[in-house]
């Protein structure tokens, strides 16, 4: 059976079989026994944390829902291929080098990316230059050449071909290096971004990077960007009427883009985070659908595909993220995958892709809440933590 590493780490915990016990009680709506808890938390505090547990329950009705069952049979594609990309030599002169912030030698890349070595690495350079890092503070461009290498690892390359490697090392490009800029009149000028993509992007593969390029994102960024400048506060209404202006750029992507962001807009109900909350609307209603329905267009998953790899590979290094970041990279992954499933395909490498990556948001939501459960100290203030990240973890969690 698959299980990530972090699950197999906690499994080590003596009291990891009571405390997933007492877990699967609380999701199913059941108030542990009291003695259950006592051998978790000690005699004690168990009738405390009972009532803690109680009042979650009473108060967090699941709906009806039932618990997601987990799947024996997951397939490890995604996991061994890592395996294996780590084990290759090339690979591991290319990456280290890029982990250096060095310029690997081109045969290198060519491996993996083949003609469009020289694009990929113009890319990774203008990372280095632009000192764009991860959260864990190495280089970015790490991050785009463990997707491509591993999209070449998984054979989604027709053969003799790269299209698909060098599109996931190149899927991240427009969004973090294309810098909109506005017009005296306070119009988008979009000739900044015309001329990037002409000089960086090969022209036969700008299709699908741009179906993978957030472009919400982009413009959400730019648009709080002519606020701040302009000193006008974050308000929805402000952030429309920029927006608006967008939708009159003679560039399709980016006018289309801020059409359907105001629509959503329009019916947005704000709680808590504006823009967090306008990022994630945009991320899950628009831009996660906007792949899946081109890839449907174009009857290529391949593109959607790239996608869950990249989310993979976020999930893979997500010990470096808040807590916050890591809910939402496995609610992230939960959405790829049920909306991988809707698109019904018969593709098995698909397929089995989705069922993986669905497991491994499953297990990592699993181990957020059970490391809360298994911590020695404070147990009320640890299970109070952990019935919280069951709140916003409840569409992993449940069918």
């Amino acid at each position: 059976m698959f299980f990530n590493p972090d699950i197999l780490h906690l499994k080590l915990n003596k009291n990891y079989d009571i405390a997933y016990s007492i877990l699967k009680d609380i999701l199913e709506q059941k108030v542990p026994d009291l003695r259950k808890i006592e051998r978790l938390c000690g005699l004690q505090k168990a009738r405390t944390v009972q009532n803690l547990i109680c009042d979650f329950i009473t108060s967090n009705p699941n709906g009806g829902r039932k618990v997601r069952p987990h799947n024996p049979d997951t397939p490890m594609d995604i996991t061994l291929a890592r395996n294996a990309l780590e084990s290759d030599s090339e690979y591991q002169k290319m990456h280290s080098a890029i982990l250096l912030n060095a310029s690997p030698d081109i045969k290198l890349l060519e491996k993996f990316y083949g003609k469009y070595s020289p694009y990929v690495l113009r890319i990774f350079w203008k990372y280095v230059k632009l000192n764009l890092k991860r959260k864990c503070e190495i280089g970015a461009a790490t991050h785009l050449n463990r997707v491509g290498a591993l999209v070449y690892q998984l054979k989604m390359n027709d053969e003799g071909t790269y299209d698909y490697s060098a599109t996931a090392a190149l899927h991240d490009s427009i969004e973090d290096l294309v810098n909109l800029r506005s017009r005296p009149d306070g119009y988008v000028d979009a000739d900044d971004y015309d001329r990037f993509l002409d000089e960086n992007l090969p022209a036969e593969l700008r299709p699908q990077i741009k179906i993978l390029t957030n472009y919400y994102n982009l413009i959400l960024t730019y648009v709080l960007g002519i606020l701040e400048e302009t000193d006008k506060a974050f308000s929805l209404k402000n952030i429309t009427g920029e927006i608006e202006k967008i939708t009159a750029v003679r560039k399709r992507e980016l006018s289309a883009a801020a059409e359907k962001m105001i629509e959503l807009f329009r019916d947005i109900e704000v709680e808590g985070s504006l823009i967090g909350l306008l990022r994630w609307e945009c991320y899950k209603k628009l831009y996660l659908e906007g792949i899946a329905a081109e890839s449907s267009r174009k009857n290529d998953h391949r593109i959607y595909e790239i996608k869950g790899v990249d989310l993979s590979d976020n999930a893979h290094g997500k010990g470096a993220l808040s807590i916050d970041a890591r809910i939402r990279n496995i609610n992230k992954n939960l959405l790829w995958g049920v909306k991988g499933y809707s698109m019904k395909s018969n593709w098995r490498p698909f397929n089995a892709h989705i069922q993986e990556i669905i497991e491994d948001a499953y297990q990592s939501a699993e181990y957020l809440i059970l490391s809360d459960m298994l911590r020695p100290h404070s147990p009320s203030d640890f299970m109070m933590s952990a019935l919280l990240k069951i709140i916003k973890l409840e569409d992993v969690l449940y069918i």
